[in-house]
């Protein structure tokens, strides 16, 4: 069984990457540019022999944190990207604009497509693990939202509730109200037609991805 929670190491990994990014790197930032002018400026008045050194050390530290936050962005966000793609079929799942939401950040994807019934989630849970789910109406058993905040309760004992912000909260909620009752328009169940492509999925992106019951 797959640990979707996040682990003690990974929960304390997390609250130092936090403390970094909103204290650490806002005072990286201001000593960097503070001593950037310092260099730069015609005026010696203070200036010690290493400022230049320690200019070079803190805006490669700055330079470093913003890259590795950036990549990691936009590898959650390739990855996202490519299993999306990889499962549209018109036949089975091809949402409409304002129907689908990526939080490249939080490494998650869900999409309703209204016109089959059916609905795709996708989660990167840690890297090399990826939950990959396709819904029809039959899979969930209620909805809710709050704010922005928009969450559907399923019936996969591992896989309880999913949860994704998006603008389109309030809309997602209406409409699955009014699809509640639409049968599926699919040649087969879309959890089916998902999981005929786990193997191939796992195998092309080097991805784990959990079998739910």
């Amino acid at each position: 069984m797959v640990q979707r929670l996040k682990t003690a190491k990974e929960g304390w990994v997390g609250i130092v990457k936090s403390l970094y990014m909103f204290f650490a790197f806002p005072f990286l930032l201001f000593i960097g540019v503070v001593m950037f002018f310092m260099v730069t400026s015609g005026k010696s008045m203070g200036r010690v022999a290493d400022d230049a050194l320690g200019t070079v050390i803190i805006w490669a530290v700055i330079i470093v944190s913003i890259g590795t936050f950036a990549y990691g962005v936009w590898s959650r966000n390739r990855l996202l990207k490519k299993i999306t793609a990889y499962l549209r079929d018109s036949a089975y799942y091809a949402p409409e604009i304002g129907y689908e939401m990526y939080r490249q950040g939080e490494g998650k994807y869900l999409g309703i497509d209204k016109k089959n019934g059916t609905i795709l989630y996708v989660h990167r849970i840690r890297k090399g693990q990826v939950d990959v789910v396709g819904l029809t109406m039959d899979d969930w058993t209620n909805r809710e939202v709050e704010g922005n905040m928009f969450r559907l309760n399923t019936k996969f004992p591992d896989l309880p509730r999913i949860e994704i912000a998006t603008p389109w909260a309030q809309r997602w909620f209406d409409t699955l109200g009014a699809m509640e009752y639409q049968k599926t328009n699919v040649a087969k169940p879309f959890a089916q037609y998902v999981r005929d492509q786990i193997e191939k999925l796992e195998s092309d992106f080097k991805i784990q991805i959990p079998r739910l019951a």
